[in-house]
């Protein structure tokens, strides 16, 4: 209770304060003029009495402090006390406070944007309930490529079945189809086939009706449609009626049966899900790759690890390989959190910017340092008068930290305000998984977080000045007008502070250069195609259509292109290059020894027709393109592409040989050029591939490329309307130019390479900056000194080259040390390079040569500055 008492009475003082104070001024002259009165009435003349007076008094100052530490709350009262001063200071100054802050509010910035954006990948809690607990499961083959994860449905079933880790299962595929809303023109959409159990694994409640259950799941029932979010706004302008509307989709009659909500996005980018309807009967007997094109999900059962579920899969897996070895013999699962499947593969980037930001924030940090440290030392009579009055040395140092820190804090409002504008132009502009609706945005966690560094980097970079404040001598900072709290210790340190700097700029100039080398090197590369004048267009007919029906289609389709003004060339293929397309295919050959169960050859598959290999550009190597018949017949024969020969048949000619299938022998007429990102992954070396004939092999879903002779853009609504007059129930799908798929492919690559180069620009300028004002300041400190010398003998070139002496040193030390820590710190770079290596001497040697140059012209300005210096002008400085 009595300390209760107590804390409630220092904060009535603390409130109270200014009459406290009164009373306590009162007291103290009460008591100086009664010590007077006394001295005087001793024989003192009324002057020297009152000075006696005061003397014995002791310092007013330190009597106020411990008046307020023994009646009040000291902290608090020196707390808002020193920020009154400090934002009368920031007032006073404003030239200086505009420069710090924006300083600090770029290093905040680039800081805050780059958390933002791996907190919203890699820290922030999925959108689902329990998240933690749903896993990706992929199938993987053991040894060669695999298909992007795909599973085939039986091996789903199988897992479904054996499994004793997971409580439900979920399997999708993507199925591109058209839809017809009442009497509205087709439209394409990017739906997903799913079971029931997709909605236990994900585990979300629609927002509107209800999501397909186990009833509509099973062949032949009525279909269902769930719509995406963004889906009911694009084709249903968010009608909250639509429940129980009934639509075509890909000629069926589906009813809608529910809305999920805006956050929902598994997978992301589709408009609806329908009811895959699978049973483990469908497939028959039949195993094979030709049925991989389902992704598989899972949620563990309370208390399993992922460790447990995958050596559950693994023993599942092994069940599989003895039982159909012939199918499954070179396969196996494998499983990763629902985070590591969807950011895994951006992860090492983000990590690397976010680190790129933090040097940027550091480089911010040490030139915001260096202002207090040179702003502190105009302020040393201020500080040994305050310390003559009875101020201690920590109460001092209290106020310079407040001032940093008050600092901090008005360059990270203005950063979090900047990174907000930034991230709202990220989370629309970045490329693939990042750049999805509601993925990338800035909440209240970030905004702590960032206010945290800000006040943590104040702290930090308060700390320079402060320990400077410490060394002042008072008679001679009372006796002087000249400031010199600087001294040796003070050019000592600012020379620590710039030599950091020029190491952390060299360390983001090395990584930008490394990354756009990597860069020019993948843009460089001989694509196998002509991506210049190439139009790609997406159709996808309902799967299943009648084989003849599909073939008259896009042959119709195919001449009435041909046919456009300024199509200079057509043809067909499952999937073009540059897209995230997968379906490998396993193969004997014979030529090769064949092993049962064991195919020799794992290839990418790619059904083809018309004039594809005229209108992409890739050129024939070898033997024939398919004829018209190939495009009818039972057993068409095939291409293959120059990896698969390379690999299989490096020495003989392919030309005649058959690819061995299903007991089936298909002949090699031809060899193609390799193509680039025939699986989306434009970075990695062509593998094998083998092309069908598109019409002889099936395929409903097809994109034509088109040539043309004029900007690709001016036909695309052309084929619209050949589409839509061969089928007025077909819609046209994604209609995108051969450029802008490239540009996607590249798309990750480019930003990494550009934020780091920016941070490197924005750096050097810091430094150079920095290095600028530290030779300023050298050169106005030693005035006098270089007035002496003048006078001794000293030239002008003595002069220029004493300081740039004094700034290379540091500078030298700092490169040197920079040079170390990027051979070190870029290896972390090594998964994100393609073609250079990172102890790349070149673009260590090319990185020095740009931080030299603009800091050479840093250091020699200032110290030619000096060097001019008119000596009897030195003389009479003070």
């Amino acid at each position: 209770m009595k300390t209760l008492n107590r804390f409630l009475i220092r904060l009535r003082n603390l409130v109270t304060g200014r009459r406290g104070d009164q009373r306590l001024r009162e007291e103290l002259e009460d008591y100086v003029a009664r010590e007077a009165e006394a001295n005087i009435q001793a024989g003192m003349s009324e002057e020297e009495a009152r000075r006696q007076a005061r003397m014995k008094l002791g310092a007013a100052e330190a009597i106020r402090e411990q008046y307020h530490a023994e009646g009040g709350l000291p902290l608090l009262e020196c707390l808002a006390q020193d920020t009154r001063f400090s934002l009368r200071q920031m007032r006073r100054s404003l030239g200086f406070t505009l420069v710090v802050v924006l300083t600090m509010a770029l290093g905040i910035a680039a800081t805050t944007t780059m958390f933002t954006v791996v907190y919203s990948t890699l820290l922030r809690s999925l959108p689902y309930p329990q998240s933690e607990r749903i896993v990706a499961i992929h199938d993987t083959r053991i040894a060669g490529l695999s298909a992007g994860g795909l599973m085939t449905g039986p091996r789903f079933y199988d897992i479904e079945a054996r499994n004793r880790s997971f409580s439900s299962l979920a399997i999708f595929y993507f199925d591109e189809s058209t839809l017809i809303a009442g009497k509205k023109l087709p439209i394409y959409v990017k739906g997903a086939g799913a079971n029931a159990g997709f909605w236990d694994v994900f585990d979300t409640a629609p927002m509107l009706g209800r999501v397909f259950n186990a009833r509509d799941d099973v062949p032949h029932a009525p279909r269902t449609v769930v719509l995406s979010y963004p889906g009911w706004q694009r084709l249903f302008g968010g009608d909250p009626n639509i429940i129980g509307e009934q639509v075509k989709l890909d000629q069926q009659t589906a009813t809608i049966v529910g809305v999920m909500p805006q956050g929902f996005s598994a997978p992301g980018g589709v408009d609806l899900w329908h009811a895959a309807q699978f049973t483990p009967n469908n497939w028959g007997n039949y195993r094979g790759d030709g049925l991989r094109n389902t992704n598989v999900f899972g949620r563990l059962r309370l208390g399993v690890t992922l460790a447990q579920a995958q050596a559950d899969l693994d023993r599942i897996g092994e069940q599989l390989r003895r039982e159909y070895p012939s199918s499954d013999g070179a396969w196996r699962f494998t499983s990763e959190t629902l985070r590591e499947d969807r950011y895994g593969q951006v992860q090492s980037a983000l990590v690397v910017l976010l680190i790129a930001s933090a040097l940027l924030l550091l480089i911010a940090c040490i030139n915001v340092a260096n202002l207090l440290l040179s702003r502190a030392t105009s302020r040393q009579r201020e500080v040994a008068l305050r310390r003559a009055l009875g101020a201690s040395g920590r109460r001092v140092a209290f106020q310079f930290f407040v001032e940093s820190v008050l600092l901090a804090l008005a360059g990270g409002v203005t950063g979090i305000l900047l990174a907000f504008v930034l991230t709202r132009i990220a989370a629309t502009s970045l490329p693939g998984i990042l750049g999805r609706p509601g993925t990338i945005h800035m909440d209240g966690i970030v905004i702590g977080v960032a206010l945290l560094i800000s006040v943590a980097t104040g702290i930090v970079f308060g700390v320079v000045p402060v320990l400077e404040t410490r060394k002042v001598q008072l008679h001679s900072a009372l006796k002087q007008g000249e400031t010199r709290l600087g001294g040796s210790s003070g050019n000592w340190l600012r020379s620590v502070l710039v030599g950091v700097q020029v190491g952390l700029s060299l360390v983001l100039l090395v990584g930008a250069s490394l990354l756009a080398e990597s860069l020019w090197n993948l843009m460089k590369q001989p694509l196998g195609f002509e991506p210049e004048h190439l139009l790609t267009v997406q159709v996808a007919l309902p799967w299943n259509t009648r084989p003849d029906v599909v073939r008259n289609f896009y042959n119709d389709v195919q001449q009435r292109i041909e046919n456009l003004p300024g199509v200079e060339a057509a043809g067909q293929i499952s999937s073009p290059p540059m897209t995230d397309f997968h379906s490998r295919g396993s193969f004997d050959a014979d030529w090769l020894p064949q092993v049962a169960n064991q195919p020799a050859i794992s290839a990418e598959n790619r059904n083809i027709a018309g004039n594809l290999l005229g209108a992409i550009g890739t050129p024939l190597l070898a033997g024939r393109a398919f004829a018209a018949a190939d495009q009818v017949s039972t057993v068409p024969p095939v291409l293959v592409n120059e990896a698969l020969v390379r690999e299989f048949l490096p020495k003989g000619n392919p030309i005649g040989h058959h690819l061995l299938l299903d007991g089936q022998a298909h002949e090699i007429v031809g060899v193609v050029a390799d193509v680039r990102g025939v699986s989306g992954a434009i970075a990695a070396e062509p593998g094998p591939a083998v092309y069908w004939p598109a019409n002889a092999n099936g395929g409903w879903h097809r994109y034509f490329l088109v040539r043309t002779k004029v900007p690709p853009e001016q036909v695309a609504q052309s084929i619209r309307e050949q589409v839509y007059q061969s089928d007025p129930q077909q819609s046209v799908g994604k209609i995108e130019t051969m450029d802008q798929l490239l540009g996607d492919a590249v798309a990750q690559p480019r930003l990494n390479a550009a934020v780091v180069a920016s941070f490197a620009g924005i750096a050097l300028l810091l430094a150079c900056v920095g290095i600028y004002g530290v030779i300023s300041y050298f050169a106005a400190q030693r005035t006098q000194e270089i007035g002496v010398r003048m006078a001794l003998g000293a030239t002008r070139g003595d002069i220029t080259r004493l300081f740039v002496r004094r700034a290379m040193v540091p500078a030298a030390i700092g490169l040197a040390t920079g040079t170390v820590v990027s051979l070190a710190a870029n290896r972390l770079l090594r998964s994100q390079l393609y073609g250079v290596q990172p102890d790349d001497l070149r673009l260590y040697l090319a990185s020095l040569l740009v931080l030299l140059a603009p800091l050479l012209v840093a250091i020699l300005r200032p110290a030619i500055r000096a060097g001019k210096t008119e000596p009897m002008e030195a003389l009479r400085t003070e």
